[in-house]
């Protein structure tokens, strides 16, 4: 039998640091004391991890990768936890294969010149274009010759690699759900033309209706959030239908807590489906069921195809990686 693969994670563990202590301590990097280095070191040895400091001086030296997202991701008022997370699992799993990621916050701007000379001078080696982004700020990194992948966004000119959440088979077997619930009027939280995804999510509604041959009336349809990204108040219409299906969990949140202020329980008499599966799911009252994303799986297929864009004279096909998510089924649901 094969003996496990020791992982940094685990010595971070073992010794009571983080496994970016790790990572620095065992390539050569500042930021580490003599005394824990040494000690980091000795328990890898010791563990039988497989990359000695001898094998990494021999082994090209540690990569760079910087990760873009839209800084409006990261705001106090509009922040999204899926980013946060999948960042911080994207930047572990780079750090398994020998390269550190930093995150920078991209605030929207008539120019991206600056930006573009810190990108050349910081010498990155490559680029990760995390969530929907300014097509100009876009245009500027394809201007640089760094290799990039793009994650959770697509790129219109499918000459570079994208890791994608698959939202609309998702939200169609999540909108699906509802109808083998008996809800035959469904509504859609979320507005559309802000992100890919809620697009995406949008039409996967659509194509369930599609599919039962249930007419989409426009009235529920609701807007959450300005073209900006910044939330606003849903308005309810005068007549609710049987359910809901909401394009974020932290938008199902906001809208149990605007149907409960006009006396309207859930799912005693209106259901809700979400996607996400991240906090606001467990906070909103009752427990949301919701599409949970694979954001291990994500981050582990966005770090491999950034490892393989990296190395010398590899040339990016364009390929398109979808992720599957599952539904997690709780308590924000009635069979009618």
């Amino acid at each position: 039998m094969s003996k496990k693969k020791v992982t940094m994670q685990e010595i971070a563990d073992k010794i009571g640091v983080s496994k970016v202590t790790v990572s620095k301590a065992l390539h050569g990097k500042e930021g580490v004391g003599a005394k824990l280095r040494e000690e980091i070191r000795r328990e890898a040895q010791a563990s039988g991890y497989q990359l000695s400091v001898q094998d990494s001086a021999k082994t090209s030296s540690v990569k760079k990768v910087v990760v873009f997202c839209d800084s409006k991701f990261f705001d106090e008022s509009t922040r999204s936890y899926f980013y946060v997370k999948i960042y911080q699992r994207i930047a572990d799993e780079l750090l398994e294969r020998g390269a550190i990621a930093t995150l920078v916050n991209v605030a929207r701007q008539k120019d991206y010149s600056v930006q573009r000379v810190l990108l050349e001078a910081a010498s990155f080696d490559g680029v990760i274009l995390l969530g929907s982004l300014d097509p100009a700020f876009i245009e500027m990194v394809q201007q640089v010759p760094i290799p990039r992948i793009f994650v959770d966004h697509y790129d219109a000119t499918k000459s570079h690699d994208c890791v994608l959440v698959e939202n609309f088979y998702n939200m169609y077997d999540a909108t699906c759900y509802l109808l083998e619930c008996g809800h035959k009027e469904i509504g859609f939280v979320g507005t559309t033309m802000v992100t890919q995804s809620i697009n995406d999510r949008f039409l996967g509604y659509q194509r369930a209706l599609l599919q039962w041959k249930i007419p989409l009336r426009q009235e529920w349809i609701l807007s959450d959030r300005t073209l900006d990204n910044e939330p606003i108040d849903m308005i309810l219409p005068s007549k609710l239908p049987e359910a809901f299906v909401c394009n974020c969990d932290e938008t199902a949140y906001r809208l149990v807590q605007e149907l409960h202020r006009q006396g309207v329980r859930v799912p005693e008499d209106l259901s809700i489906v979400s996607f996400d599966d991240d906090i606001f799911a467990s906070m909103t009252k009752p427990p949301l069921t919701t599409v949970a994303v694979d954001v291990f799986d994500m981050a582990k297929k966005a770090a491999e195809c950034m490892m393989e864009n990296m190395k010398p004279g590899f040339q990016s096909r364009g390929k398109i990686y979808l992720v599957k998510g599952e539904i997690i089924f709780r308590d924000s649901v009635k069979n009618r």
